[in-house]
């Protein structure tokens, strides 16, 4: 009883510590920049009293753009917090498994290639659309290698070469394109936030929260799974349902993310890896909720360095990400599999 005591009371330490952190980052990123904006003037502006322009500043720019950060690095950390559970594996992330490339490949199909045929699906719902096709189709195929390949190493590298057969495909769609389409392509193939606007959140927002809610809904059934097949099935689980709904509620999210910002590495690795550290446990009631908070915090402050490092250029976010991402797999690597409590 006193043990659990003290875990709920670390627990809830650190969720109001992760909390605080979300807030700071979330003030400085709509108050840092070129124009710079006063905390208190950039509250007044997102109550609506500042002057005109701080209003136009923080409101359709900074706010939109830290707000998705947040969202979409909640729902990474969330989908790679899911991925792990199905694939048994600390270092399974819609980055390194190929998910986002094949969400970068259907949108580079949909801008580049269907125009080369007369259609122009360039909206915001068939893109949407085209995202989560190609991510479900490459989560589809790495669940089913995970479950004939039992060598970890094996899958990693699988999901890697998909990777890598994707970006071949959407370098041979950018080459016959032309060049305004090209133009247009590279904001989903660096990885930004720059881009994000209201017109793009209004549906994004939603379908992320849905999702994330979802997630969180089969914790019970990911616990069972995480203890094994057996175990599941003792319980009377139907084990294929589940991974249906599994991979559908994994590849959903990124999809949306890899549409709003294009494809954004190693947060659906770090963060469930830190939730876990931070909570001492592997219960999906914990860490689906820390691996959302943990990824809202990673991406902000990652969107906000992109900006701020090397101003007036602004990074990629993913070549900000990955600079605490690849020690994170190296470490992993090295230590083995024994992260799961």
């Amino acid at each position: 009883m006193i043990t659990e005591q003290r875990h709920r009371a670390r627990r809830g330490a650190v969720a109001a510590g992760l909390t605080a952190a979300v807030a700071a980052v979330f003030t400085a990123s709509v108050a840092l920049g070129s124009p710079a904006v006063q905390p208190a003037e950039a509250l007044q502006a997102l109550l609506g009293g500042a002057s005109e322009t701080a209003n136009t500043i923080v409101n359709t720019v900074r706010l939109p753009r830290v707000l998705a950060a947040l969202m979409c690095g909640a729902a990474l950390g969330v989908s790679g917090a899911l991925l792990q559970t199905l694939f048994r594996n600390p270092m399974a992330d819609p980055y390194i498994l190929g998910v986002s490339s094949g969400s970068v490949l259907a949108i580079g199909v949909a801008l580049l290639a269907a125009p080369l045929l007369g259609i122009t699906p360039s909206s915001i719902p068939s893109l949407y659309t085209a995202a989560f096709l190609g991510a479900l189709a490459v989560t589809l195929l790495m669940t089913s290698i995970s479950g004939i390949v039992r060598s970890v190493t094996t899958v990693l590298v699988v999901g890697v070469m998909l990777g890598y057969l994707s970006y071949a495909a959407t370098s041979i769609l950018a080459v016959l394109a032309d060049i305004e389409r090209i133009r247009a392509f590279t904001y989903w193939v660096f990885g930004s936030f720059s881009g994000s606007r209201w017109s793009l959140l209004t549906p994004a927002i939603p379908a992320l929260a849905a999702s994330l809610i979802f997630i969180a809904l089969l914790a019970k059934q990911l616990n069972a799974l995480l203890l094994g097949e057996e175990y599941a099935r003792s319980m009377g689980m139907h084990i294929g349902a589940v991974r249906v709904l599994a991979v559908a509620a994994a590849a959903f999210p990124v999809s949306v993310v890899t549409t709003v910002a294009g494809p954004i590495g190693f947060i659906g690795l770090s963060a469930p890896y830190l939730a876990r550290q931070l909570t001492q446990t592997s219960d999906h009631h914990t860490t689906i909720p820390f691996s959302a908070l943990v990824g809202a915090l990673l991406t902000a402050s990652a969107d906000l360095a992109a900006r701020m490092l090397l101003r007036p250029v602004e990074l990629p976010v993913t070549a900000v990400t990955a600079l605490f991402g690849s020690p994170l797999i190296i470490y992993l690597l090295l230590k083995g599999r024994g992260v799961f409590y």
